[in-house]
């Protein structure tokens, strides 16, 4: 087995409910991201899939999704509908289920982001999300690995498929898996 690993960025804004510090207050990041990949054997191309087919479908997603939108608790219900009126882009956590509690912590939007690639690259050969480092600040990150899917993450990926796996599903459907080797045409 190999890894490659595609590194993108994004800026969103969030708080974190109920917090007793500064994090309460809203605020954003330039959040930095690893992508790394799992694959068992290339194409006769020479890889597994092209990086930029990783750019196409994995960061694109994160860039129409997350990228310049606010990523929100759905028990924060002022934020909620401020963003709704505004039109403003918005993700709303999952994890825990339907408008259950879930802050928008580092350590959850990377779940969330772990499930989406789950979705997004299910139709590619030989090819699985291995893991996903997330950085908040440049000295603050969590990394979450397929190993660690386990326990009460086997129960936030259910609950997150059932609310948001359609429409990543749709997404996926939406950009396809493009060939890359002419030979193939």
């Amino acid at each position: 087995m190999q890894i490659i690993t595609r590194n993108g960025s994004f800026d969103s804004m969030h708080r974190v409910m109920n917090e007793k510090m500064k994090c309460f207050n809203i605020h954003g990041h330039t959040y930095l991201y690893e992508l790394s990949f799992s694959f068992s054997e290339e194409k006769s191309i020479g890889y597994a899939i092209d990086f930029k087919e990783i750019k196409r479908v994995a960061a694109q997603w994160i860039d129409d999704v997350l990228d310049h939108g606010a990523i929100l608790n759905p028990h924060d219900l002022s934020l909620v509908s401020i963003a709704e009126e505004l039109s403003s882009k918005y993700w709303i956590m999952s994890l825990n289920g339907s408008n259950e509690y879930c802050n928008p912590t580092v350590e959850n939007i990377v779940r969330e982001m772990f499930f989406a690639m789950e979705v997004l690259f299910q139709n590619y050969e030989s090819l699985k999300i291995e893991s996903i480092k997330l950085y908040e600040t440049p000295n603050c990150h969590t990394t979450l690995k397929s190993t660690d899917i386990v326990g009460h993450l086997q129960v936030q990926r259910m609950n997150w498929r059932s609310k948001n796996h359609q429409s990543v599903l749709n997404y996926a459907k939406e950009k396809g898996v493009l060939e890359y080797d002419d030979r193939n045409n």
